[in-house]
């Protein structure tokens, strides 16, 4: 029997055939379960970055503040040095 002759056999051709619908069965779920991933991590990057973003005002309004504070203890001091 000649050597290329049995890639031209029926069954083989079928196994070929079977197997190409197997592996594009199996590339097709990869590529659901990727889309899905990519769905819920977009979902947890929108969470991060509402909350970065909350985290950054309260941040800027606590830093008003202590510059606040500062400013009213400097204040305070300079008298207290003046009385002195």
């Amino acid at each position: 029997m000649d050597p290329g002759s049995i890639i031209a056999e029926p069954v083989v051709q079928y196994g070929f055939a079977g197997l190409a619908v197997v592996q594009l069965a199996v590339i097709v779920w990869l590529i659901r379960n990727l889309m899905r991933l990519l769905d819920r991590t977009n979902g947890i990057i929108t969470e991060n970055t509402s909350a970065i973003r909350e985290l950054s005002k309260s941040t800027s309004e606590e830093l008003r503040l202590i510059r606040e504070m500062r400013d009213k203890l400097l204040v305070l001091d300079a008298r207290e040095q003046s009385d002195a």
